[in-house]
């Protein structure tokens, strides 16, 4: 018999970060990709490094890429307010050409429609300041998309990258399916 579980978005993610050799992933708790946090938390080999707010976040994350010339993660809590304060921290990596990733939660597809609480186009918000920006909403796709932003973020000219996930109203997913990781990714 076939081993039928699937894996959740966020253990996807994680799986990715590790896949990538990330050791050190800065973020702020919240419910839009709690998810991903509740994979980082079983992840012993990734250190997660709990921030006031996303901005403070997003400059450490930049930091820590010309430090060490990796790229650095910053991962958001909060869709709406909380993707929109990565902004100041994603320029600042992008004027520096740091490798620096990105990731937030969104609303559903669903909810999109219906101006959702905290909804944002993140995406028109984040092309101007990044490499590229990636909506995900299929949990399947997560790993080829990770792939692509870390090869991205760290191609000539280093640079940003966001991700994006969707938030569903049911498991806080990344995709439109039945596990958490709705991001977005740039």
């Amino acid at each position: 018999m076939k081993n039928t579980q699937k894996i959740t978005g966020g253990q996807a993610v994680v799986h990715s970060l590790k896949k990538e050799k990330i050791k050190h992933v800065f973020g702020l708790i919240g419910s839009a990709t709690m998810e991903i946090f509740d994979s980082l938390y079983q992840e012993k080999e990734i250190n997660f490094i709990g921030v006031r707010d996303e901005r403070t976040g997003a400059h450490m994350a930049d930091g820590y890429a010309r430090a060490s010339n990796s790229p650095g993660v910053i991962l958001a809590g909060q869709n709406g307010p909380g993707a929109t304060n990565l902004v100041t921290g994603i320029a600042q990596a992008a004027a520096a050409f740091s490798p620096l990733v990105s990731i937030a939660g969104s609303f559903s597809t669903k909810d999109k429609v219906q101006d959702a609480f905290q909804g944002i186009d993140q995406q028109s918000l984040f092309n101007p300041i990044t490499k590229k920006t990636w909506t995900i909403t299929e949990t399947k796709k997560i790993p080829k998309i990770f792939s692509k932003a870390f090869n991205r973020s760290s191609s000539w000219r280093h640079g940003q990258i966001k991700c994006l996930t969707e938030y569903f109203r049911y498991f806080f997913c990344f995709c439109d399916c039945p596990s958490f990781l709705s991001y977005w990714f740039k």
